[in-house]
């Protein structure tokens, strides 16, 4: 029996010593491995970038994903394919219409939402009572 008991004891010190062995700092150079990196030059901040959208023959088209879009004056059309997105229209709209998912979309004025089939997620912003045709799922119109 005693010699049981010594071999458990021998294991359990084994394994406490392996336990020491283990590096848990992310940001450690040495031993381990780590799936966490961080850009020296950047650091870990992300900059949403400023984009212009252009209102041409009465159409924008919103492309930019991950973008703060701002489209000055009225446009009787405007898509939007950018997927988390804020777009701006300083202006009226007729026509909005989403084929992408989690973009707000603030706006004075919109006559008509549409949301097609796999837009999901996506606000508008507007004072105004537009007719809404939702396809997706998790859309909301509101003033607020």
């Amino acid at each position: 029996m005693p010699k049981q008991l010594t071999l458990i004891a021998v294991a359990g010190l084994a394994v406490l010593g392996l336990v020491g062995c283990t590096d848990t700092d992310p940001t450690s150079t040495t031993g381990g491995s780590s799936s966490v990196t961080t850009d020296a030059a950047t650091g870990p901040e992300y900059t949403i970038p400023d984009v212009t959208g252009e209102c041409v023959d009465g159409t924008a088209t919103i492309v930019d994903d991950s973008s703060n879009v701002t489209i000055d004056g009225d446009c009787e059309n405007v898509v939007v394919e950018a997927s988390n997105s804020i777009v701006t229209v300083t202006g009226a709209v007729v026509n909005l219409s989403f084929n992408s998912s989690i973009t707000l979309v603030i706006a004075p004025s919109v006559e008509n939402v549409t949301f097609v089939e796999g837009a999901n997620g996506n606000k508008v912003q507007t004072p105004a009572t537009p007719v809404v045709t939702d396809g997706g799922e998790g859309n909301t119109v509101a003033a607020e």
